[in-house]
């Protein structure tokens, strides 16, 4: 088996070629920095840790992760020396008492734990910061492949240029019906490209006017279900995980009811404005929710918000995650009045009928311990 090549850059190894001149762009920066000031300056250092913090300056490589954690480590060295120095001259004050002993003995530990913490917090941060960009680069993407290709497919010169087709017998047209319906399961040209970095893409999830634009993920297994709850569409650990759909969904031979989970960030990140639904005002503002899969696009319409709580499993009681499809009227029917218990803006029915495709927005919820929190939205196209 051929060895995947690799691309180095002084002690660094890549496994791509773009990261490879990520890196190498990075360096240059590094470069120029080094040569205009003397970064070993507590406070040349502590400046150009406050502009990459800020966003003024950015790097996109290890390289520059490295960077920026050598300057916190300068930082956080010359604080805990002044921290030192100045608790030494309190000792030199109080060395004959056993309360001096444990001033010192603190004032370690406090030092120890605030140079440890400065240390994590410029990491969070600079992680929250590469998550953010990988985001915007996968939203770039989408936006830039558009729908021009079903344009043109059906521009009047095209239908002229189209010869017209011979009848197939009725015969042929029963044998071939199959492949006919494989063959136009086709991936949209907007998720081409980022369906060939992760092939558990299955599509993509936009609310105008609110941060929520992002891919939606589905793993195939109960035992991965929860992957992308802490892990981002690259596959790497992330506190703010992905949107993903139950992995038990169906999004080609459509569900009744498909559910998309994820996590209410504090920061208002993926599912974190979701709360926002609970105001029957901002329902009515942000109803329209543009969710495509990687087949075919959708437009769905805000009905109705609600709370409700994770339930153990020995208990007897309504599990709206569980409503997936609905075989009959009956059957959709019984969800409807179960799930209107739960209602949190006391509409009285759901105003949605057998035969309506649905789509769940669900999230955590504070209001309650093991809240939950969830939208309904029906297909209106």
């Amino acid at each position: 088996m051929m060895q995947k090549k690799k691309y180095r850059l002084g002690d660094y190894e890549f496994d791509t070629y773009e990261e490879y001149l990520e890196a190498q762009e990075d360096l240059k920066k590094i470069d120029l920095i080094t040569e205009e000031v003397d970064i070993n300056d507590v406070d040349v250092a502590a400046r150009l840790y406050t502009r990459i913090r800020n966003k003024e300056i950015i790097f996109h490589s290890k390289v520059g992760i490295n960077f920026f954690m050598y300057l916190s480590d300068i930082v956080a060295n010359q604080s805990m020396a002044l921290a030192e120095e100045k608790k030494a001259q309190e000792n030199l004050k109080k060395k004959n008492t056993k309360r001096a002993r444990k001033y010192r003995i603190a004032g370690v530990i406090c030092v120890c734990a605030a140079a440890a913490c400065f240390g994590y917090f410029a990491y969070a941060d600079y992680l929250d910061e590469q998550s953010a960009q990988e985001m915007k680069r996968l939203q770039d993407m989408q936006n830039m492949t558009g729908h021009y290709i079903e344009e043109e497919d059906f521009s009047e010169e095209a239908q002229e240029d189209t010869p017209a087709q011979e009848e197939t017998p009725a015969e042929e047209q029963t044998e071939t019906k199959d492949q006919t319906e494989t063959k136009q399961l086709k991936i949209l040209p907007e998720y081409e490209q980022i369906y060939a970095e992760n092939s558990d893409l299955v599509g993509w999830l936009e609310i105008d006017g609110t941060v929520i634009n992002y891919p939606v993920l589905q793993s195939d297994t109960e035992q991965d279900s929860q992957f992308y709850l802490t892990h981002s569409f690259a596959k790497k650990k992330d506190k703010n995980g992905s949107l993903f759909m139950d992995y038990r969904n169906d999004f080609v031979d459509r569900d009744t009811n498909i559910i998309i989970y994820g996590h209410n960030m504090k920061n208002g990140a993926m599912f974190g404005s979701l709360k926002k639904y609970l105001e029957k005002g901002y329902l009515e503002q942000h109803k329209k929710v543009r969710f495509d899969t990687i087949y075919e696009h959708g437009t769905y319409e805000v009905i109705d918000a609600f709370l409700s709580e994770a339930s153990y499993q020995d208990e007897y009681t309504f599990r709206y995650y569980n409503f997936l499809n609905a075989k009959n009227e009956a059957e959709f029917d019984a969800f409807s009045v179960n799930v209107m218990q739960l209602d949190a803006l006391k509409k009285g029915t759901l105003d949605a009928k057998y035969g309506d495709q649905l789509l769940t927005l669900s999230t955590c919820s504070s209001y309650t311990e093991e809240g939950r929190m969830f939208i309904i939205a029906k297909k209106v196209d």
